[in-house]
This record gives structure tokens, C-alpha cells and sequence, in this order.
């Protein structure tokens, strides 16, 4: 399925509603240019109210509640309410919950009855993918789009986010390949659940590029914007070489509190199994909560990162918008805040509620990229059983070759170059291009075959041999940009040369 086809209003902003079988003030989702509102819903009390959000451009999205659910299978009632939604003209749903969590499994007088982890295998992983895949493939019986479902972000071990989406992927590879396939090729997405924390920071005028201004003078309309953790200069300057899967000691369970931090952990393993993806990514809860009250001390998680307040969150929440759309990743398609009691009731309207009101959306430009997955032709009927799973076939991992400039830009330091020198040696040309500084090349085999890579290697005469073989030679799709110099100054001068005349590949 391609991009293109997914409907729905290339707008990023969103909100999520307080709870199940609340009033809908419309009002509040379409004064602040809403385009997703995300419904808990106890059943189909919102269906009514959807052709007025989507006559104004608002996409609703549904996750029916149950307490407690855990990995139980949808009531057969759950069916006709989808169809109801659908009918209104509402195409996206979630099943489960942040299953990674003990409070989201059915409880006793001493807590869940089982033990809640992804090494579970008989009690968690296998039941929620054996309900899963037969809700997704009832969905896209009916028109709809189905969810993969949303994780609390944490590194604890038996919790952490990447362990379980790896557990859910792997067993679904192994069991259910062709049909996790055909959901792919019919409208899968996956939600997220983004609370970035203090994970974002603008740069100063003029950088450097790992250092923040102080909260108190960001101003959303000015460039400088970092949500790309734990990508980010502070970060990677703090534990080079840390990724969404962790890969640093500081990390052992990878590190997930990002915006599009478990959106890239998703893609990644989808592209590792299915050899499939990107998919839509939508964050169903998040953004920079929690709001602090006016007369709030600045509220400080991550102490490597400026706070924010009551008034410097609305300057972070619209830069986080324009982000999104600027400079996100294709796949990730917005945030529909937590929660619209914090937005439109805690403080009666927020600062950033006034600047949304204020502000009309920006739009994203949608990539022409499909997801992959097999041709869907038929759902299998449910008295028909289980079919034999065909063996599944890997295409030749990698990128994709560039139809002009490359979606990806990487710029590489080959062993014995540092981050820190490039960021204080090659200000101006990152500044100017912006590519992902890496020292490593392992995540080239992850990239799916829809994205193409345009690769800077930086490398010293006798080291450019040992870079050909790890990068060019295997790779043949990667638009490789060696520059060679002999010292570092000299390095510096073609990358000052690049900025100046704005050339991105040499």
C-alpha cells in the first residue's frame, strides 16, 4: 500500500479525548486545526460525531476500551461498531494497550495474575499476536486500517519497549508470515506513545549544534529545533553511538523516549523480518507532558537537557509541529496530545492551546513510498482453520537506489575521526545540509528498499580502502561521497568549501 493511499489530512496536530462515553466538544478540535482526534471509546458513541470532524478535517482515531484488557479477544459486538465508524468515514483503529505494563492485564487482589513480560512467551506474546492478527485482518475485511499496538516507552528490562516489539515481530514471522504480510499490504500503521519528557532542545543562533539556549528564550519560528533523540547532537555527544535498540553500556535496554524514537525501533525490526516497511507511524498519547502550572518550577526530567515551563512548552509544542513536517521522518505522521482535558481544562486554555488557535497547520508533503508486505486477495475464513504458512523469502537488505537526491543523508567518520571534532571543525556545513552523523554503518541493512542513502564518508588516505569495503563495495545502491584529506584541516576547509556553495555531494 502506498503513502498516498492512506486518507487522512496530512496534518499532524492532534488530541486525545479524556475517556469513554464523554461529550465531544468539537469546538476544541477544530478552533486549534486539529487533524487527528484519538477516541477511547466504550463502544460506537463517537460515530456520530464523526462526519462533523471529518467535514472540518479532523481524522478520528478509535481504540475501544476494556480494563484490564490484556491480550483478551475482541467481543464480536466490537465488529459492528467498527463498521459503524467506517461508515461515518473514521479508517483507523487500535487494539490493546501498552501491554508492556502490568496495570494493562487482568488483576487480582495481589496485582496481575500473570507474569507480565516479553519472555512470556505462553501467556503474553503468543495469545496477543494469535488475537491480534485475526482483529487486524477483520479490519481490513471492513475498509479499515489496523494498528500495531502501542508501547509504554521504558528501558526497564522485562518492560522495555524494544524487547517486546522484537518479541510480537519475531513471533509473528514465525507464525503468521503471509497474513502479517497481507495486513501490511492493506493499511498497517503503528501507534506509538511519544511523552518525550525534556528530550528536545533549540540551539543557540549560531550553535554549536550540542549545545541548548535557555528555555525562557526559545522561540518556535526560528530554526536550531532537535525531537530526533536520542539521535540528537546533546545526546550523542553525552554516550556516542547510543540508538533507539540502546548499543552502549549506558543503554543495555535500548532507549526509547524520544518522538520518533519507537517509531524507528518498529521500522527497523519490520524491515529485519518482513523485509517490509516503512509503515505509518502515529503517536496515539504524548507530546511534552506533563504541562506545568503557571507558577511551576521548570520542570526538569533529564538533567542533560533544558526544562521547560508553563510558557516555554507552547514554544516546544509548535516546533514540535513544524518538525514533524520540516524535518520527521516520512513515516511518522503526528501526536495526538495526552490529554484534552490538560489542553482545554486544567488551566481553562493553555499558552500553547492559544498559539494552536492562533496558528493555522502546517501540511506534510506525502512521501511516495509503499509499504510493502504481499498482495492481499482474500481473508482467510475463520471455519477454514489455520493454513500452512509459506516459507518466508528475503529480498537483498539494504537501501534502495536514489532517484535524484537521496532520502537519507549520513555523513560517516571512519575509525580515528571523532564526533566532536566534526561538530566544532564542520559547524557550518551541518548546519547547512544536516546529515546524521554516525561512526558506525551497521544500520545501512536495516534501511528498507522503498528509502535511498546518500552516504559522506570522512577518511584519511589510510583508512579510505577499509571504508570501500564496508560501504561501497557491499552496497551498490548507496551514493557514496568519499572525502579524503590527509589532515584534518584539510577536511575541514572542503567541508567549509561544501557549505559555502551549498553542494551536499561532492
Amino acid at each position: 500500500m502506498n503513502f498516498r493511499d492512506y486518507r487522512w489530512f496530512r496534518n499532524p496536530r492532534g488530541v486525545h479525548n479524556i475517556g469513554v462515553f464523554r461529550p465531544v466538544y468539537t469546538e476544541r478540535f477544530t478552533s486549534t486545526g486539529m487533524g487527528w482526534a484519538k477516541f477511547v471509546a466504550g463502544g460506537d458513541e463517537y460515530a456520530d460525531v464523526t462526519p462533523e470532524l471529518i467535514a472540518n478535517n479532523c481524522m478520528p482515531i478509535i481504540r475501544t476500551f476494556r480494563e484490564n484488557m490484556g491480550a483478551l479477544k475482541p467481543p464480536e459486538e466490537w465488529y459492528g461498531n467498527y463498521q459503524r465508524y467506517v461508515d461515518a468515514g473514521c479508517y483507523w483503529f487500535e487494539l490493546y494497550n501498552e501491554p508492556n505494563l502490568e496495570g494493562e492485564w487482568p488483576q487480582d487482589d495481589n496485582g496481575p495474575v500473570l507474569y507480565v513480560s516479553w519472555d512470556n512467551y505462553e501467556e503474553c506474546i503468543r495469545p496477543m499476536n494469535d488475537n491480534w492478527i485475526e482483529w487486524a485482518e477483520r479490519v481490513v475485511d471492513i475498509g479499515g486500517y489496523p494498528g500495531f499496538t502501542a508501547m509504554a516507552d521504558t528501558p526497564d528490562h522485562r518492560h522495555a519497549t524494544v524487547f517486546w516489539l522484537d518479541a510480537l515481530l519475531r513471533d509473528l514471522r514465525d507464525r503468521y508470515y503471509n497474513r502479517f504480510q497481507r495486513v501490511i499490504a492493506n493499511g498497517l500503521w503503528v501507534a506509538t506513545h511519544p511523552y518525550i519528557q525534556n528530550h528536545f532542545y533549540q540551539e543557540p543562533a549560531g550553535g554549536p549544534s550540542h549545545v541548548a539556549r535557555p528555555h525562557d528564550q526559545q522561540n518556535w519560528q526560528e530554526g536550531g529545533w532537535h525531537f530526533e533523540y536520542p539521535y540528537d547532537p546533546i545526546s550523542q555527544r553525552y554516550d556516542p553511538g547510543r540508538t533507539v535498540f540502546g548499543n552502549t553500556p549506558l543503554t543495555p535496554y535500548g532507549d526509547t523516549n524520544g518522538l520518533v524514537a519507537a517509531g524507528q525501533a518498529f521500522q527497523e525490526l519490520l524491515q529485519r523480518y518482513f523485509d517490509a516497511g516503512p509503515v505509518p507511524v502515529i503517536g496515539t498519547e504524548g507530546g511534552i507532558w506533563k504541562i506545568p502550572a503557571p507558577d511551576d518550577d521548570p520542570h526538569l526530567i533529564d538533567t542533560r537537557y533544558p526544562p521547560y515551563d508553563h510558557f516555554s512548552h507552547a514554544q516546544a509544542t509548535m516546533a514540535m509541529w513544524k518538525w514533524i513536517v520540516e524535518k520527521g521522518p516520512p513515516w511518522f505522521w503526528g501526536v495526538t496530545l495526552w490529554t484534552e482535558w490538560d489542553y482545554f481544562e486544567q488551566f481553562e486554555i493553555t499558552p500553547a492551546t492559544e498559539l494552536m488557535r492562533q496558528t493555522p497547520p502546517m501540511l506534510m508533503n506525502v512521501a511516495d513510498i509503499d509499504t510493502g508486505g504481499g498482495v492481499f486477495v482474500e481473508i482467510v475464513p475463520e471455519d477454514i482453520g489455520e493454513q500452512p504458512e509459506a516459507e518466508p523469502t528475503q529480498a537483498t537488505p539494504g537501501p534502495g537506489p536514489a532517484q535524484g537526491i537521496p532520502d537519507l543523508h549520513w555523513l560517516v567518520l571512519a575509525p580515528g575521526l571523532q564526533a566532536d571534532w566534526f561538530f566544532q571543525a564542520a559547524r557550518r556545513y551541518w548546519q547547512t545540509f544536516r546529515p546524521t552523523v554516525m561512526t558506525g554503518w551497521e544500520m545501512i541493512e536495516l534501511l528498507p528498499a522503498g528509502v535511498s542513502l546518500g552516504v559522506t564518508v570522512l577518511a584519511r588516505p589510510d583508512t579510505i580502502s577499509y571504508m570501500d569495503e564496508q560501504i561501497r563495495d557491499p552496497w551498490p545502491n548507496v551514493v557514496y561521497d568519499p572525502i579524503v584529506a590527509n589532515t584534518l584541516e584539510e577536511m575541514a576547509q572542503e567541508l567549509e568549501r561544501r557549505a559555502t556553495y551549498n553542494i551536499r555531494f561532492g
